[in-house]
């Protein structure tokens, strides 16, 4: 009996002792949106390679993915936090402090396009000259959506007005159903959802690098001449995660990320992997490039972006 006690003992603190420690990551976008699969996927694989941690996926939508990061400080330890550059805007508001986060593995550049009920496809961003306002919606001030419109807008000579939604998704939920919304940017597999539903929906440019495989006759912005920012997406980590425990997490998600192929997440998420400057660039380098483009954006445009707050 003694025996079959002590064992019982061994067994139980066996069990403890190999208990995988929770990593949430928090998803600063909407549970909602067709999009998530491939960051769903990413930490199914990584819990199938190995049982040190088991990863979890927690959805905090809004604020330039500020909630998420949010939510991740209240447990630096065990929480990491999916989000883009456009923070940079909430940062300089003092709503977080940049300083605080460091990347732990990149997802790539968004190839979102830019969807209006006003424009035409066949011509392009040009198709907006002439407008007198223009009414935006995106998830924050200073994004790659308010930017974009500002960039276009100055060129034209149009007003821009902007809305904030909880999610781009949202904000196309909304034009498709007639609210007064005339420009956003949202993922190309998603427009082809709603254009179904909205025959006036148009694109009129992809936001990305390369052209988008659904829509391949639609230039880029890069092509119809607009340096416009990416919605660029990382997953990071508060500092006060050791740097070790934040490396070998990296390593198991960079390798979730690679197994799954760059294909899969330009066909699940219109998601163009990082595309580094050169082969001795690392990912932390790809990610402070990025964030310096999104201050150099906004302190471009700070006046019409106060302006809209």
């Amino acid at each position: 009996m003694i025996r079959s006690f002590v064992c019982s003992l061994l067994i139980a603190g066996t069990t403890l002792a190999q208990a995988a420690e929770t990593i949430a990551i928090q998803f600063g976008a909407s549970p909602s949106q067709p999009n998530t699969a491939p960051y769903l996927k990413t930490i199914e694989l990584a819990n199938k390679m190995q049982n040190k941690y088991d990863f979890v996926l927690e959805f905090k939508p809004g604020a330039n993915g500020v909630l998420a990061l949010k939510s991740m400080d209240t447990n630096p330890q065990n929480k990491l936090a999916t989000v883009a550059p456009a923070f940079v805007e909430n940062a300089k508001s003092g709503m977080i402090n940049e300083s605080d986060y460091v990347p732990v593995v990149t997802q790539g550049d968004a190839c979102w396009a830019i969807i209006t009920n006003i424009g035409e496809t066949a011509k392009g961003i040009a198709s907006l000259a002439g407008q007198k306002e223009i009414t935006v919606g995106g998830t924050g001030f200073g994004n790659a959506a308010h930017i974009t419109s500002l960039m276009i807008a100055e060129k034209y000579g149009f007003k821009v007005r902007y809305i904030v939604y909880k999610s781009n998704f949202d904000a196309l939920v909304n034009m498709a159903g007639g609210q007064p919304i005339n420009f956003l940017l949202e993922r190309p597999s998603n427009f082809k959802i709603f254009k179904e539903k909205n025959p006036n929906l148009q694109i009129l440019g992809i936001n990305c690098d390369k052209r988008s495989p659904l829509y391949p006759n639609v230039k880029t912005t890069k092509e119809q001449g607009f340096s416009t920012p990416t919605i660029f997406f990382a997953t990071v980590a508060n500092v006060k995660m050791p740097a070790e425990k934040r490396k070998e997490i990296a390593a198991i998600l960079e390798q979730a990320q690679e197994r799954l192929g760059a294909q899969y997440f330009m066909e699940s998420a219109d998601m163009s992997p990082p595309q580094f400057a050169s082969p001795k660039q690392t990912a932390d380098d790809f990610f402070a490039n990025k964030v310096l483009q999104m201050k150099v954006y906004t302190h471009r445009y700070e006046k019409q972006i106060n302006e809209a707050k």
